[in-house]
């Protein structure tokens, strides 16, 4: 049995990010497109509008690249840093959940004779905008450093019954 958790806020505004930028690029390009003026008799919108309009989308645009951005940081593979916590993958199963301090990283220690992803995520599947989706071979060590509170679930996309979870606070 699984233990639901709620999305990290990072991922929520980067979620809320890439829907703002579709709608305004949407509104840009419907308000872009020649309409009939009772003055004008089909002239297009005038120049200022459509430029403001561009502006607008720009802005938005790049709020939404930074929203990413900030998504992607949550949690990055760092083969360089020191571990606070140790997962072993042992007969297809991670570890028990660790709990860290934002900043730490967690190494996941693969100790079966298969390969196996570090993906943050569920069953096997991926979230959108993962900030970890990381092959680790029979063998090896991956050491991911978590940057942003929150709880983040770890799947295998290879293996989806294999879960833990980093707790991070």
């Amino acid at each position: 049995m699984f233990n639901t958790v709620p999305t990290p806020p990072a991922q929520k505004r980067t979620m809320l990010g890439a829907s703002l930028a579709t709608l305004v690029l949407a509104l840009a390009a419907c308000s872009s497109s020649p309409s009939p003026s009772a003055a004008g008799g089909g002239a297009s919108q005038p120049a200022a509008s459509q430029a403001a309009a561009s502006q607008a989308a720009a802005s938005q645009a790049a709020a939404s690249q930074a929203a990413a951005s900030q998504a992607a940081a949550a949690c990055a593979v760092t083969p360089s840093a020191t571990s606070s916590a140790t997962i072993e993958i042992n007969s297809s199963n991670f570890g028990a959940a660790v709990t860290i301090s934002a900043g730490q990283a967690v190494t996941f220690d693969n100790k079966d004779s298969t390969a196996h992803t570090i993906t943050q995520g569920t069953n096997g599947t991926a979230v959108s905008g993962a900030c970890v989706n990381e092959p680790i071979a029979a063998g090896a060590t991956v050491i991911v450093t978590f940057n942003v509170a929150g709880d983040y679930d770890i799947t295998c996309t290879i293996h989806p019954a294999m879960q833990t979870q980093v707790h991070v606070t």
